[in-house]
């Protein structure tokens, strides 16, 4: 059966991952720039793992041993990436046992939620997934869509997101409100991925003259 995607905030959320070889780097990649705390569980790690915890401080915590079931009492997500398949599966077990949303790598049985094939501009996220059937599709897919996305766009929906706030003291009525949001929009891809707020100060004005009219 597919899967359902749920866009989660996960910005100061605690993320452990159990493993600190290539697999733990690779999720490590995904999940840094979405602002979690990420606690790594592992005797050993790679290098390339290591330069990234002193890159990024306190947000990339190695906890310098094996995992331990103690862990799982501050982890709102865990990440199961060991060597060791049955260590995998107890830490699945016991995610499950607290109702934690747990992802054992290469092992979808295991897994309360998976990793998508993301594509990521800016403030938009693109999500890919076939239910673990077909991966290599996946990557296809985040190839062609990926291609398909304007330059740009990212910063754009960040500057509209910052406006919603005047738009919705400006303007009382929901329909007014999205037929603003989509001109800004249009208009924005149009002029190559930017909107600037005098423009937007500007549609909201001529909008509500007209809805006057």
């Amino acid at each position: 059966m597919a899967y359902f995607p749920f866009f989660v905030d996960i910005e100061g959320k605690h993320c452990l991952i159990a493993g600190g070889g290539s697999v733990a780097y690779r999720k490590v990649l995904v999940l840094k720039d979405y602002g979690p705390v990420i606690y790594v569980a592992a005797p050993y790690v790679i290098p390339e793992l290591r330069r990234l915890m002193e890159e990024e401080g306190e947000k990339l915590i190695w906890l310098h041993r094996d995992f331990e079931e103690s862990d799982l009492e501050k982890a709102d997500f865990v990440v199961a990436g060991t060597s060791d398949e049955l260590l995998n599966e107890r830490i699945s077990l016991l995610c499950r046992e607290r109702k934690i949303p747990v992802n054992v790598v290469d092992d979808q049985e295991k897994c309360s939620f998976i990793f998508p094939a993301l594509i990521r501009e800016g403030d938009i996220t693109v999500g890919i997934s076939t239910a673990g059937s077909a991966p290599s599709i996946a990557q296809y897919l985040k190839k062609k869509l990926k291609e398909a996305i304007p330059s740009g766009l990212g910063e754009l929906a960040r500057q509209l997101g910052s406006y919603r706030g005047m738009v919705k003291e400006e303007v009382d009525s929901p329909s007014l409100r999205m037929s603003i949001f989509k001109e800004m929009a249009e208009e924005g891809i149009r002029q190559g991925g930017t909107f600037t707020r005098e423009q937007a100060k500007e549609l909201i004005e001529r909008k509500l003259a007209e809805n006057e009219k």
